[in-house]
Formats: C-alpha cells, structure tokens, sequence
C-alpha cells in the first residue's frame, strides 16, 4: 500500500510502499478514503509526542474509510460499514496517510465511530482532532451566552470550529486574523476581527473593551503573548491555551481560572463534533483537498504556521 511515512524521528516524511497490515483480535482494518492534517501528524514525525513507536512510521491520526475486515472479538462493526475518528494509537506507526490502517474498534487514546448516513468521507476526516479539541476547549471554559471571547490563531484548523462553536453557543466572538481572513470569520460567526499585523491587540482590545472579556482560548504557542491576553481577562473570566503553554505562575492565578487544555473523553466529543456538522448547525471548513503524495509539503506548510481552516486528503 500507499503510505506518508518517516524511517525515524525527525527525517522528512516521504512516500513509501508498505505492507498491508493485518487486523488482530479486537481491531480494525479500515481502507481509508480520506484523512486530514493536524498540527500533531509533524510533531510525531519530529518524535515530540511522548509515546513508544514503530518504524516505518506512518503519519496521520485523523481519516475516514469502510472496514474491510473484523477481527476476533469485533461486534457490532463489519466489512462496509463506514467509520471515522482519531486513530491515534500507541505504539505510534499506524497512522491514517495510508491506503489502510489498522485501529481497535475501541481505542485507548483515540476516537472511532460510525460515519452519518449523507456524510461524506472527506466531511468526516476533517472533524475528529480539531473539532474535537475546539469543543472540548470551550467546555473547558463554560462559555455562555452573551459572553465575550477572544480566539487567538481563529484562522487555523481548531479555531475556525471553536468560532463556529461559541457563536452557536450565543457568544460574542472577537477573532485574531489577517485582514483577508475579516470576511470569512465573519461568515463563520465572529462579530469581529482583531488585524494582528496591523495593530497591538492588546491595546486594541483593553479600548474596545475598557472591562475585559470574560474569556480567551488561544490555540498558539507564545507564553509570553498568552500571558498579556490573560491580563485581558474580567475577574473571575478563563484563559485557556489549547497547546500547553501557560506558565505555572498564570496556573495559579486567584484572579482568573487559569488551564492548559487536555483532551479528556474523546468517544463524546466525537460523538458531539459529528452530530453538530451533520445537524448543519456548523460547518466542516475545508479550504483545500489534496492526494497522499502531497502530504509532506502540506505537512511543512503547516509547521511553517498560518494555516487556513482544514486540509483533507485524497487517499
């Protein structure tokens, strides 16, 4: 089979002819008919993630395909039936920028469900990781309606579900972007964008909004500039960072609630992210589609930051 892998941690991930893997008792094998990129596929090609691996070591966690094979113990899935998910697993190597993969139908750290009758496959790859992580953030959070919230790095792939998600919760959403982003966010549900090229948001923000905000979720990597958004936060407001980046010291502000975002759950918020996009409450924001033997300029791209919505790919 077809498949984006790495020889070892930190080489450039390529295009390789691998072994179809063979399902054991218990899991899974998936022909995959789409997956997506996330931030994470270049983090376990550069050996960040902290979980034992085998090499080859296929990239991706996020795809979407039929199962073409159960193995001893599997009830309820069978041969067509269409799933998606995170198929995040350790050790890490069986990953979705592949003709196949392998999964438990009931994994220990990722995610796997039925795809909805009318999704499409390319709709259902894009959800699991982002769209998980934008949901889980804001519950983390409690966001409400009529609260404001500002969302740094709204263009990316989290951010543009997370804009989506608090708008529908009644929200009012400032969103950090570039002015050609303005119009998009817009359409996603954003009531305004901050131009951070073009003007300090800080200064910014503490004009526009001379009480603070009640909420930040920031989906960047900056402490420094996480803690100042932090400092725009009204008493008794939240500051999340969905990339673990808040000092120990803004962890143990009295004044706001203070968290490092970790995924807990996932099987739910699968479940949720999945049925708001089949629901049409919001949208999967796909904004390019591209086949296997791209994924390694795309997974460079995405490294290099500035990421617009989500990338599928064409398996």
């Amino acid at each position: 089979m077809r498949a984006v892998a790495v020889r070892k941690t930190g080489e450039t991930p390529e295009l390789m002819d691998l072994a179809v893997p063979s399902p054991g008792p218990g899991e899974l094998l998936v022909r995959l008919e789409a997956a997506s990129l996330n931030p994470i596929d270049a983090g376990i090609a550069e050996g960040l993630m902290p979980m034992p691996a085998t090499f080859p070591l296929v990239l991706g966690v996020d795809g979407a395909g039929r199962v073409t094979e159960a193995g001893e113990g599997v009830r309820g899935l069978a041969p067509g039936d269409a799933v998606h998910g995170q198929f995040l697993r350790a050790p890490l190597g069986s990953g979705t920028f592949a003709e196949y993969v392998v999964v438990p139908q009931f994994p220990e750290v990722g995610a796997l469900r039925r795809v909805p009758d009318g999704m499409s496959a390319r709709v259902a790859a894009a959800l699991p990781t982002a769209g998980m992580t934008a949901l889980g953030a804001l519950d983390s959070i409690g966001l409400k309606a009529g609260q404001s919230i500002l969302i740094v790095g709204a263009t990316g792939g989290v951010g543009v579900f997370a804009v989506q998600l608090a708008a529908a919760r009644g929200a009012q959403v400032i969103a950090t972007a570039r002015a050609d982003a303005d119009q998009w966010l817009r359409e996603l549900g954003a009531t305004r964008t901050i131009d951070y090229t073009a003007v300090d948001v800080v200064e910014q923000l503490r004009a526009d909004h001379p009480d603070g905000v009640d909420c930040v979720l920031d989906l960047t990597r900056d402490p420094a500039r996480f803690a100042r958004y932090a400092g725009l936060v009204r008493d008794r407001g939240a500051a999340v960072s969905a990339t673990l980046i808040a000092s120990p010291e803004l962890l143990a502000s009295e004044r706001i609630a203070v968290s490092n975002f970790m995924m807990r759950d996932k099987p739910d918020l699968l479940a949720r992210i999945t049925a708001e996009v089949a629901s049409g409450r919001i949208t999967a924001p796909i904004r390019q589609d591209v086949p296997l033997e791209q994924v390694p300029r795309e997974l460079a791209r995405i490294m290099a930051g500035g990421a617009r919505g989500k990338t599928t790919v064409r398996i």
